[in-house]
């Protein structure tokens, strides 16, 4: 089973009232690569001309998007119920440009307490050049 499949399949010990997955997975093509329930969480990115700027380059909103959709899934796993983005922070260091095909996002969890999860996220080229950086903190609901 890869590590994408695993993840779907933890998804369906989530209430039925919860939309899982989201519908923005496969809007923003994501796959998960990766796995380790309330530490870690890594994503391939597919490039995707239609959330392009104006010069070509991946939208840095979007791909802030493809950060959250790596932090929320692994916030959930963490926390074990439903949890809340209070704050995201980027940073971005280098452009995401068409001829590197993907991007990989890493996120792990830098520490939970009974009602906070505090996560980074570091997004690299295929060659591991940082593009950027994300810290959010989340509430468990």
């Amino acid at each position: 089973m890869t590590a994408h499949e695993h993840f779907l399949q933890l998804l369906k010990n989530f209430p039925d009232s919860l939309t899982l997955p989201p519908p923005t997975l496969s809007e923003l093509g994501l796959e998960y690569l990766e796995l380790e329930p309330g530490k870690k969480m890594v994503a391939k990115v597919p490039f995707q001309k239609r959330f392009t700027n104006p010069v070509g380059l991946y939208q840095g909103g979007m791909l802030a998007a493809c950060i959250d959709e790596v932090f929320g899934p692994l916030s959930y796993i963490t926390a074990e119920k439903a949890c809340m983005t209070l704050s995201m922070n980027m940073t971005y260091l280098g452009a995401f440009k068409e001829e590197m095909g993907f991007c990989l996002i890493e996120a792990i969890v830098i520490k939970k307490t009974k009602n906070f999860i505090f996560m980074r996220a570091d997004v690299k080229s295929p060659n591991s050049d940082h593009l950027a950086h994300a810290e959010t903190h989340v509430k468990i609901l």
